[in-house]
């Protein structure tokens, strides 16, 4: 009997065993498969993911591409919608659609409601109307990307962002926004039918210049790139009873800038851009024929202009002082030995005309410490942030136009071809493959080392001469003369002259472009996207 009791016991434990084998073997199996269904829906939600980027790719190099015309030609910001490389187009496993944000393209201009340090990181303005919910503003020189906005106020900041300087800004100093805002979709199967997808949301910051030139019909000449109509140079000439020829431009900002020219009268003339509209500004105190020739902005609270030499005895006699005028913030003033910041001393002897500056702000306060004037006879002015001091030339040749790379390395350009380097500490000749006069030169560090890796000058004749990092080498518009150029990258580059020309190298050949204008441009200036035009996606979630 007992041995039966135990051979039932063992039975019933027999089947309980088979029982539990059997439920782990089936828990088993489900974790298994439940395990690579779980591994297959991440696998497809990352690549909806990955589809989703492409699509930001994708619409941010046909809003950049330095091609212009013909086949896979940059497209406007306002036409991206429609475009159908852009909608429902395949890739990999699925596909993407990418559209503007509504309001896209961004043009927005405010001012600070209050000084900000070099590492604050909520920037308050008097109004943010108008502007993104996310992506980049700029503040003088300095590109900032932002998340969102609470209030009145940029928050979540990332500071000195596109290879630029973190730096203080003023009360009052000029914000702007020009961006395209781009929603990709990707999904799988299908963005319409999708069973996984993901949406991302990026920023593109736009392209903007301005070229200026010799007066005609009772206006100052403009012409402005991008705006108000996207691709196209738009006449953007100033009426006043004041215009006169309009030799230098530079730009601080989307917002704000500097333009200078020849003399009304005696009075020096400048035309602040700022917020969209431009001012004229009659400074007395000069000479008939005293022109100013080229402005450098170093932000709100400065900039600089250069130009024709002066004579101290009724504008004809007496000794001789360079013409180098300073903005503080609230207004112009000409420079003497005596002020501060000063010039070199009068000269009973002939000085040049100063026919280029440039100055820049390498500490972050907004004041310039460093900057080149360069003129006729091989001059070249130094300013250490308090003095002009003039430098030893290795040259005679009239020089036109400098640009600064940083401290370590600047170039200027002139007469018979002459190209000059700055190494640090003196000046120096470089090879030159023309003999042509140049008139200007712009040089791009793209990888913020202080070195330019690209380079571009123009020239009379239309000689155009380029440089990868080493050498220099030809690649002439032919024509007219050139007097300005500058580049958003290598690869796409403008350069203005005579007649209202103005050409455009996309990588591989100049293409003319109508300027709105038809008289001689004399400068050029961008609002540089150098190497980072994008404000960095985020995930937007339903």
């Amino acid at each position: 009997m007992r041995i039966a009791q135990q051979k039932g016991y063992l039975t019933v434990v027999a089947v309980l065993l088979i029982l539990v084998i059997g439920f782990l073997g089936t828990a088993i199996a489900y974790m298994f498969v439940s395990g690579g269904t779980s591994t297959t829906n991440f696998s497809l939600a990352e690549a909806s993911l990955y589809i989703s980027e492409s699509g930001l790719v994708k619409a941010t190099r046909f809003l950049l591409t330095p091609t212009l015309t013909g086949t896979n030609a940059r497209i406007s910001c306002a036409g991206l919608n429609s475009n159908s490389n852009l909608t429902n187009s395949a890739f990999g496993k699925g596909a993407f659609t990418v559209t503007t944000v509504s309001g896209s393209p961004f043009v927005s201009m405010d001012t600070l409601a209050s000084a900000i340090t070099s590492t604050a990181t909520t920037i308050p303005v008097t109004d943010v109307t108008g502007f993104a919910s996310s992506g980049r503003i700029l503040i003088d020189r300095e590109a900032i990307n932002y998340t969102g906005i609470s209030g009145n106020s940029f928050i979540g900041v990332t500071r000195a962002v596109n290879n630029t300087l973190a730096s203080s800004h003023t009360s009052g100093t000029s914000v702007s926004q020009l961006q395209c805002s781009l929603n990709s979709v990707g999904g799988i199967p299908s963005v319409s039918a999708a069973n996984w997808q993901r949406v991302l949301q990026q920023s593109v910051e736009l392209q903007e210049a301005y070229a200026v030139g010799v007066n005609t019909g009772g206006a100052f000449v403009a012409s402005h790139w991008n705006q108000p109509t996207e691709l196209a140079w738009t006449n953007a000439s100033l009426t006043s009873a004041s215009n006169t020829t309009l030799n230098g431009i530079d730009m601080l900002s989307n917002a704000e800038g500097w333009t200078v020219g020849n003399t009304a009268s005696t009075s020096f003339i400048y035309i602040h851009i700022l917020a969209g509209t431009a001012t004229v500004l009659s400074v007395a105190g000069g000479c008939a024929g005293q022109n100013l020739l080229a402005v450098s902005a170093v932000s709100a609270s400065e900039a600089w202009a250069v130009g024709v030499v002066n004579r101290l005895t009724n504008c004809k006699n007496g000794n001789y002082r360079y013409t180098i005028t300073r903005w503080n913030g609230s207004a112009w003033s000409s420079l003497s030995s005596a002020t501060s910041p000063s010039i070199p001393a009068d000269s009973s002897s002939a000085l040049s005309n100063l026919n280029a500056v440039q100055v820049i702000d390498t500490s972050g306060n907004g004041i310039g410490d460093f900057g080149f004037a360069v003129g006729d006879s091989g001059t070249i002015l130094k300013y250490n942030g308090t003095t002009w001091t003039k430098l030893t030339s290795p040259t005679t040749q009239s020089l036109n136009s400098v640009n600064i790379v940083s401290t370590n390395e600047a170039w200027a350009v002139g007469a018979a071809g002459v190209i000059l380097k700055w190494n640090g500490t003196s000046w120096s000749t470089f090879t030159s493959p023309t003999t042509t006069a140049l008139n200007q030169i712009t040089m791009l560090d793209t990888q913020g080392t202080g070195t330019a890796s690209a380079g571009w000058a123009v020239g009379n004749s239309g000689v155009a001469i380029t440089y990868n990092g080493t050498s220099w080498s030809s690649q002439n518009i032919g024509g007219v003369n050139r007097f300005g150029v500058k580049m958003f990258s290598a690869n796409d580059v403008w350069a203005v002259g005579v007649g209202g020309a103005i050409t455009h190298w996309d990588g591989s050949a100049w293409t003319a472009f109508s300027s709105g204008v038809t008289t001689q441009l004399n400068d050029i200036a961008i609002v540089s996207l150098k190497t980072e035009p994008l404000s960095g996606w985020q995930e937007i979630y339903p």
